[in-house]
């Protein structure tokens, strides 16, 4: 046989590489499929979606993804060894993951399997998946997992466990994950976390609490997620959120806490520790009626946020004492019931992009009822002195502030000096009295006494 040349393996590799491409295009024909090929590598993805199949169609090697979603595919066979890195199966009505179906997908990267039957998954589901990325269980029927039940999937990125009967998360669940980066655990009917049940989650960044029963902010089991830089809270029944709330989350950036039926009141601190936060959101709470300046209590240098939405809540004030609202670069008001008198007035000065100021009108008193807040004038509030914000006046009130404060340091200092004087000088006048007395006891004193018999008296010395 001869050698084997450069030039031979090239041809040799075109030829198997036209072949994988011929037999894929055949599959597609087969199976009635869309299909894109790329002829430059052979490669193929199947899209094979909303055709009421009931199997998967026979895969072969060149088919990279399948998208085979929205089908009545209802149990899976074990799929040979192919270079599979996409698959989608969600919206099927697959009941079970037989153990070791996937083991002979070693380059699967993304594996979406919601919406299906799924009562249970045990770690031997997933073996084969070392390289997975991306795992999709939304909206099945598992109610409880096995402990260290990913470990076949360690460089896993994002784990959707959505829409579940979970009721309750155990940290033994998320162990051997050490490189998950987005955790999604809405819709679980969560009333708490276990306080350590991130702690070996390391890169965690994004966590997904929306639409469960929290009544209070988890905080205990969020400080345990170190890196955490976003967090979704929206559509839980928290009815306060306190300067506890999110003590300890400190690297926190963005934080959604839209939509909370029951959300009334954000106090003083609630926000205070979050020195990077750059998006809070506040919309659609609708019946918050209190948020107080002193929520975001955050030192001048390290304010960092950049977006606030308080949009259609229930908010009839917002007080500028505290918090300079107006150096948000976005801040949202619209679709409030907003009380229109001078303590609104400092709004005057932000600036806003036109769509934000559409629907930010004043809901009372009568006589500015449906004004635009940004059009209201000194005559329609009857200010006497104007926010710092809207006149440029509080400065000039801060800097007297300053200038009284000094003036009665001033006059207390002058005022203890002369007391001080004073004592002294007392102490000084008795001393020299005291001494004077002393002398002349010592050495005699010449007294002169008036005469009975008038011009003939004269002086003795006593």
């Amino acid at each position: 046989m001869g050698k084997i040349t450069p030039s031979k393996s090239w041809f040799l590799l075109l030829l198997l590489t036209s072949a994988a491409s011929e037999d894929a295009k055949d599959t597609c024909q087969v199976a009635g499929c869309a299909c894109t090929v790329f002829d430059d590598v052979g490669e193929m993805f199947l899209q094979c979606a909303n055709r009421s199949l009931p199997s998967l169609p026979e895969l072969v090697h060149g088919v990279v993804g399948v998208d085979a979603s929205h089908n009545m595919i209802s149990e899976l066979t074990k799929f040979p060894k192919l270079s599979l890195e996409v698959l989608d199966l969600h919206f099927n009505r697959i009941s079970e993951i037989p153990a070791g179906v996937f083991a002979e997908l070693s380059t699967l990267e993304m594996l979406d399997l919601s919406h299906n039957n799924i009562a249970e998954v045990s770690p031997e589901c997933f073996e084969g998946l070392g390289r997975l990325t991306v795992l999709n269980l939304t909206e099945n029927f598992l109610e409880i997992l096995q402990p260290k039940v990913f470990s076949a999937t360690p460089l896993l990125k994002k784990l959707v466990l959505a829409g579940n009967n979970l009721k309750a998360i155990d940290s033994s669940w998320l162990a051997s994950l050490p490189k998950l980066e987005h955790l999604d655990l809405r819709m679980l009917g969560l009333r708490s976390l276990p306080k350590d049940v991130f702690t070996e989650l390391p890169l965690l960044h994004l966590i997904e609490l929306s639409e469960n029963e929290f009544e209070e902010v988890p905080t205990k089991a969020l400080a345990s997620a170190k890196s955490l830089k976003i967090l979704h809270l929206e559509h839980n029944p928290i009815v306060t959120l306190t300067a506890e709330s999110f003590a300890d989350i400190v690297a926190i950036e963005e934080l959604h806490l839209s939509a909370m039926p029951r959300l009334e009141s954000v106090e003083e601190g609630a926000f205070a520790g979050l020195q990077h936060l750059r998006i809070l959101d506040l919309a659609n709470n609708p019946v918050l009626s209190s948020v107080a300046a002193g929520a975001l209590s955050i030192e001048p240098s390290n304010n960092t946020l950049k977006e606030l939405y308080l949009s259609y809540a229930n908010l009839t004030s917002l007080s500028f004492d505290g918090y300079e609202w107006c150096s948000v670069d976005v801040l949202d008001l619209r679709g409030n019931p907003w009380h229109c008198d001078c303590s609104l007035y400092w709004v005057k000065g932000c600036h806003f992009a036109p769509e934000l100021t559409t629907k930010f009108v004043c809901n009372s008193p009568a006589a500015v009822s449906g004004m635009p807040v940004m059009e209201l004038t000194d005559d329609d509030v009857h200010c006497v002195q104007h926010s710092a914000a809207a006149s440029g006046d509080g400065e000039e009130e801060h800097h007297h502030g300053h200038m009284t404060l000094r003036l009665l340091v001033v006059t207390a200092g002058l005022v203890t000096l002369l007391m001080v004087l004073a004592v002294a000088l007392v102490a000084f006048r008795h001393r020299d009295i005291r001494d004077w007395f002393q002398d002349r006891k010592r050495i005699g004193a010449v007294y002169y006494v008036k005469a009975n018999s008038g011009p003939s008296s004269r002086c003795s010395q006593v």
